[in-house]
């Protein structure tokens, strides 16, 4: 068989350098589309940087807030940071700084912290700016912030009370390294001795001052500064070690030698008082899970009215917020967790509601109880009693009362933040387990053994209010 001749094999002139072509279209188109995407990473990588940026402004905004307010409740006179103070500088971040201003609200016991964070890049160039406001509101407690019955005053773990006079009716134990007051900042501590007979079984002339016995227990590691006022106590150590356990601080006096602290009546507030007062005249009742007044269902605001009275158990949990006009009475227990809000209506300005419960008070998770813009927050009271009344004891003495001490009716927990609050386990034991800042404690029993720091009351050392954030806002300033 023949080849085929050359000529039919040789490419047409036409046709000759298209691959050369080809290669150089598809590689511009290449090239085009490296560029596109190079382009594309360059823009998305200046943007995120750009946001990252906006976000650190916006952290170093809030960082000044808690700041400002940090110094407002260490001096009551403190109007802010005017220049500007370093959060950050390094080459990761750049430079973050914040200045802040404050500046009166809308009463005397309100004020505004204007926040606004910037950060700059290594060469000095401003990247990102974002400002914050809150509303900031004053609270103060009046009387003992800790004011105990004849079960005492029960401090363990790491537990410590700052900012607060303490009266107790009974005995004070102190374990772990517990601790009451500072060096810097003694308390004033008085303690009854009324804790007598002693035994589960005291009988019906329970509860009377002790004439033996001291009733101060310290722990080898536990302190006690301030000045003490306790019936019956001569020793300020703990055996067998002779450091002193009780010392005066700077300031303080100490253990006052044969100093008696007499027994004084708790705190009262009757349950018929209360009830008189929310169910004489017009009133509103209702089931206690009606979504009326919690939150089944979305939209999650709900109003409680003045006078308002709920039977059965009563839970605010998760995202509700309730803002509450006035006196409230639940037959049940009342349970406050989640992320609710409570908060108290501006409308009743100065006059404190009161909300009593006839069964277990417990708050928790990360909820909130705010006081309105005139500094007033809520009393809170459980009437709960381990006696065959129950609720509805009007005095209770001897064994029942010593039964009753013990038995847990309100628990706070977590990391509270309740300045202003009020919580009274009327005939037992309140028991708090976190830390934070709360108004009052007062119960038979007050049992403080948690890992953190209790601030009581209003005496910071700016010796005014307790300050603490209602309300939050961007501004949006670019």
């Amino acid at each position: 068989m023949s080849s085929l001749p050359t000529k039919l094999l040789r490419k047409p002139a036409d046709q000759q350098g298209i691959v050369l072509i080809t290669i150089l279209v598809v590689a511009m188109i290449l090239t085009f589309v490296g560029m596109s995407l190079a382009d594309l990473t360059i823009g998305q990588y200046s943007r995120t940087r750009g946001n990252v940026y906006r976000t650190n402004a916006l952290l170093v905004a809030e960082a000044g807030v808690e700041r400002s307010l940090y110094q407002i409740n260490n001096s009551s006179s403190f109007t802010g940071y005017s220049t500007e103070q370093e959060f950050f500088n390094n080459d990761d971040q750049g430079r973050g700084t914040y200045v802040t201003a404050i500046t009166a609200g809308t009463s005397t016991n309100e004020r505004v912290i204007t926040s606004t964070g910037k950060v700059y890049r290594s060469n000095g160039k401003l990247e990102g700016e974002r400002s914050v406001k809150v509303t900031i509101v004053g609270t103060t407690s009046q009387g003992y912030s800790v004011y105990t019955g004849v079960g005492g005053l029960i401090l363990g773990g790491s537990a410590n009370i700052t900012n607060s006079e303490i009266f107790v009716n009974g005995k004070i134990s102190l374990s772990g390294s517990a601790r009451i007051g500072s060096q810097n900042q003694p308390l004033n501590v008085k303690v009854a001795n009324q804790a007598c007979p002693s035994g589960t079984n005291p009988g019906p002339t329970y509860p009377q001052v002790c004439t033996t016995g001291e009733p101060i227990s310290l722990d080898w590691s536990t302190m006690i500064y301030g000045s003490v006022c306790a019936t019956g106590q001569t020793s300020i150590t703990n055996s067998p070690y002779n450091s002193p356990r009780i010392v005066g601080g700077n300031g303080g006096q100490g253990l006052i030698a044969g100093c008696t602290t007499a027994p004084v009546t708790m705190p009262s507030y009757p349950r018929t008082t209360q009830l008189s007062a929310i169910q004489t005249g017009s009133y509103t009742s209702g089931a206690g899970n009606s979504n009326t007044y919690v939150c089944n269902s979305w939209p999650f605001d709900r109003s409680w009215p003045a006078k308002l009275y709920l039977t059965g158990n009563v839970s605010v949990d998760g995202s509700c917020n309730v803002t509450i006009n006035g006196n409230a009475h639940i037959t049940g227990d009342l349970n406050i967790g989640g992320a609710a809000t409570i908060k108290v209506a501006d409308s009743v300005g100065t006059t404190r509601p009161i909300v009593t419960v006839d069964g277990k008070i417990t708050v928790g998770g990360s909820a909130r109880i705010l006081a309105n813009s005139s500094g007033t927050g809520i009393h809170f009271i459980s009437y709960k009693s381990a006696d065959t009344c129950g609720a509805t004891c009007t005095n209770i003495t001897g064994t029942a009362l010593y039964n009753s001490k013990n038995l847990e009716t309100i628990n706070v927990g977590g990391a509270v933040n309740l300045p202003g609050m009020v919580f009274q386990a009327y005939w037992g034991k309140l028991k708090v387990a976190g830390s934070g800042n709360i108004g009052s404690a007062l119960g038979q029993t007050v049992d403080l053994s948690g890992a953190g720091t209790i601030t009581f009351g209003t005496t910071l050392s700016s010796g005014a209010s307790t300050w603490t954030i209602r309300s939050y806002q961007q501004v949006f300033n670019n």
